[in-house]
């Protein structure tokens, strides 16, 4: 169950970073479905940043560039309800997969409603359609979240954002 959430949760994120990149548009099935392309989707990266406790949100290539990716770092649990109930989330899951039924709320399972959390999307463009659910021209999508534990270390910056608060982080 927590990972369907996790799914919806990042589908909104992972369906923008095909902009400006190129992925091709879905074949239509027996021609009862229009052809879909993320192509045209609006700005992901900037709708994330908009969200209230949205940290930092940055989009880039895995594999060699076959797989893109977005990384979206939010302040806790209510933040990530903000983008996953937001319009920008609702309508992507509206127009990609439609027949996935929405739920009122992310993360249900998890109970540290405190901790922050980044949600990695990724997805990677294909020929035709290869996911179940979906239109779009894709061969794999997943959303993995993640929470932060105490320690690490950052000299002259890191990875995450530098408002993400980790307990025991070393800045230098």
């Amino acid at each position: 169950m927590l990972f369907k959430h996790a799914a919806l949760i990042g589908l909104g994120l992972v369906l923008g970073v095909g902009i400006g990149v190129g992925i091709p548009k879905a074949s239509a099935q027996d021609g009862a479905q229009k052809s879909q392309s993320v192509r045209d989707f609006p700005d992901l990266i900037g709708g994330l940043k908009a969200t209230p406790g949205c940290l930092d949100a940055r989009e880039g290539l895995l594999n060699q560039g076959k797989q893109f990716a977005i990384f979206a770092w939010f302040k806790n649990k209510a933040a990530v309800n903000a983008w996953y109930n937001g319009k920008m989330h609702r309508d992507a899951m509206k127009k990609y997969f439609p027949n996935y039924p929405p739920r009122p709320l992310a993360l249900e399972g998890f109970k540290d409603a405190k901790a922050p959390l980044l949600v990695a999307a990724t997805i990677t463009p294909g020929d035709k359609e290869g996911v179940q659910g979906t239109h779009l021209a894709i061969t794999q999508i997943a959303i993995e979240i993640y929470t932060p534990v105490s320690g690490g270390l950052q000299f002259g910056g890191g990875f995450g954002p530098k408002s993400l608060v980790v307990p025991g982080m070393i800045r230098g």
